[in-house]
């Protein structure tokens, strides 16, 4: 495990460990987020933030359409793709502090 997969694990599982998801559905998650334990309407929010941070190239009208149709709103996706990619900002500014060997 890299030191930046260490640094997300310590502070993301310490809050959802206290809300109450087990080790095991943590560790699922991390080697793919179709595992988070999540409704399918909530999964593929979940699903679309992540490829709007890491692949927005790929991301068209199509797939913003077919949240809308779950009934999710423009500001619920929005707000989504900011909180998460919030996270893994600070996840990387943690990254940068951590002592290289």
């Amino acid at each position: 495990m890299t030191k930046k997969q260490i640094t997300y694990k310590i502070f993301n599982s310490k809050l959802l460990l206290a809300k109450g998801y087990t080790q095991k559905v943590l560790d699922r998650v991390v080697k793919d987020i179709i595992n988070i334990p999540f409704e399918d309407r909530e999964k593929a929010l979940a699903q679309f933030a992540i490829k709007a941070i890491y692949k927005s190239q790929f991301c068209h009208q199509e797939d913003f359409d077919a949240l809308y149709k779950m009934g999710w709103s423009q500001k619920d996706v929005f707000d989504v793709i900011e909180h998460a990619w919030t996270i893994f900002r600070n996840g990387w500014i943690l990254e940068a502090y951590l002592i290289k060997e």
